[in-house]
């Protein structure tokens, strides 16, 4: 979430929501290092087919 808000928000029910599941390709760098750094491993990439 600190990495990019833009992208994830972790609300005061302790859960993680995703606020642009399409996000530019500008951002895809912060949404990689948001992905490795989740203490929860809550987060992953998933390419589209």
């Amino acid at each position: 979430m600190e990495i990019v808000p833009e992208i994830f928000e972790v609300r005061d029910d302790d859960f993680l929501y995703v606020l642009n599941d399409s996000p530019d390709d500008s951002l895809l760098p912060k949404v990689e290092e948001a992905v490795s750094a989740c203490p929860k491993q809550a987060i992953s990439l998933v390419e589209d087919s």
